[in-house]
């Protein structure tokens, strides 16, 4: 017994009225799921001014890290810098970072942490940033290796799982379409391939090399495209196309 599946060109105005309205909802929130997505990356390579897209830089940083950075550094350059006494003191602590972290050189520049910084920074009331000890002056000055193996895990759990779900959905809302089987097929299995190309570029790029940075493009640009088509599509067929028996 072979399975007819009704068109979707073919439903009722209540059916189509329900699922145009849930398809444009799907790409409503994509669009705020891109505006959080440029909000929170968009500022990873420290750039706050303008309103422009993400770079690549941003993206390479976000996944990878500032491997030329460190915590302790940036500070020094940024909102801490305020507190030290001199611009010598913060070249002293910069000398010492790009020297190796020695315990020895530590002992050079001890006295400035013990003059600034460890009455606002002891362990006992500020245990994620303590500076009086060595072992704590080092590890705040560890190179920015970006995200964490777990974090990232959790991270693509999270969002193979929301988006997995989400493009099957779609997709096969648009295999249900009156366009040809090769045109339906394509539309469907793409956001899979878009999201398989985009998650594992996250991965290359924290393990791999920055070059990745591109494909993570790559894959979002894919995603877009092909949302954009299945969204599209399904509402010209639903609203526009003509009935065929």
């Amino acid at each position: 017994m072979e399975l007819t599946l009704v068109k979707l060109n073919q439903l009722s105005w209540s059916h189509k009225i329900v699922v145009s309205l849930f398809v444009l909802m799907m790409g409503y929130s994509y669009l705020f799921a891109q505006l959080n997505l440029q909000i929170n990356t968009r500022r990873a390579d420290g750039d706050t001014s303008g309103l422009g897209l993400a770079t690549i830089r941003d993206i390479e940083i976000t996944y990878r890290g500032n491997r030329g950075r460190t915590l302790l550094g940036s500070k020094i350059n940024g909102s801490m810098e305020q507190y030290l006494s001199s611009q010598e003191e913060k070249i002293s602590i910069e000398e010492w970072i790009a020297q190796g972290r020695t315990e020895q050189g530590y002992q050079e520049i001890q006295y400035i942490f013990e003059d600034n910084c460890i009455s606002c920074h002891p362990y006992d009331e500020r245990p994620d940033y303590p500076l009086e000890t060595y072992e704590q002056v080092y590890a705040s000055a560890e190179p920015d290796m970006g995200p964490s193996i777990g974090w990232l895990a959790r991270f693509t759990h999270y969002h193979a799982f929301g988006f997995g779900v989400f493009s099957f959905l779609l997709s096969m809302i648009f295999l249900l379409t009156s366009f040809r089987p090769t045109i339906r097929l394509f539309g469907a299995v793409l956001p899979f391939v878009a999201m398989f190309i985009d998650i594992t570029s996250w991965w290359l790029t924290r393990l791999i090399s920055p070059i990745f940075a591109y494909t993570v493009y790559l894959g979002g640009m894919l995603m877009a495209i092909s949302l954009a088509t299945i969204i599209i599509g399904s509402i010209y067929d639903i609203w526009f196309s003509q009935v065929t028996e």
